[in-house]
């Protein structure tokens, strides 16, 4: 499963065109690692380890998904010309991301996870993980930003701070889920402005459904 678009821009690309005149900031080499970037994140099903409850083995299955769609994210960053995850408040807004803050807030009563994040993460990024916190930011990437990146470096665990796995897990699933669905999203209206501008026809969506189509298989490695 990949980008709903994806054979449509590879069909663009050999038909000449340029991906900066679609609207993207970079070249076809960085859309095709983006794209298998996010093949794989949606791909992902799960690791296999011996001597680990099921409830662990949850938690970290969460967490490997969240590092996976975070790496996406930041694919999707440089194809849109952006330097951070704070640019992508406003981008977020009509994919309604309070449904997303909600869960991580339901999810996380105790403020176990929170906490464990809070106190790890960069000093910038700790303000704005309060925010999401105190629902004064709906911006998603903050909590993906701060798993992955305290995930990434060895400190948080399955049952880090006595958290619970299986509402981790929740709330990694949900966030990831989220994530990929909008990228997506806003990769297709970026295909389907330009199509409309040339003139070039694109297979319908439908708009209130998550993209779930299977898109044709990037070439380049991840």
């Amino acid at each position: 499963m990949g980008l709903q678009r994806f054979a449509t821009f590879q069909e663009l690309i050999r038909s000449g065109r340029d991906p900066r005149t679609m609207g993207f900031a970079v070249r076809f080499g960085d859309i095709n690692r983006f794209a298998n970037r996010m093949r794989l994140a949606r791909s992902f099903r799960g690791i296999q380890l011996d001597g680990y409850t099921d409830d662990t083995v949850l938690g970290y299955n969460a967490f490997f998904q969240m590092l996976l769609t975070h790496s996406a994210l930041e694919c999707f960053l440089k194809l849109n010309g952006l330097k951070s995850v704070g640019q992508l408040e406003e981008l977020l807004k009509p994919y309604k991301p309070e449904q997303v803050i909600e869960t991580f807030i339901e999810k996380d009563r105790d403020g176990r996870l929170f906490t464990f994040l809070h106190k790890r993460i960069d000093e910038g990024l700790k303000p704005k993980l309060e925010a999401c916190r105190n629902r004064t930011s709906t911006n998603v990437g903050y909590i993906s930003a701060s798993i992955r990146h305290i995930f990434a470096h060895g400190h948080l665990t399955a049952n880090a701070n006595r958290i619970n796995p299986r509402n981790v897990s929740t709330i990694c699933n949900v966030t990831s889920d989220f994530l990929l669905d909008f990228m997506d999203r806003e990769f297709t209206k970026k295909i389907d402005a330009y199509c409309a501008r040339v003139g070039t026809s694109t297979p319908a969506i439908d708009a209130d459904q998550p993209l779930t189509a299977i898109a044709q298989s990037p070439t380049a490695t991840p």
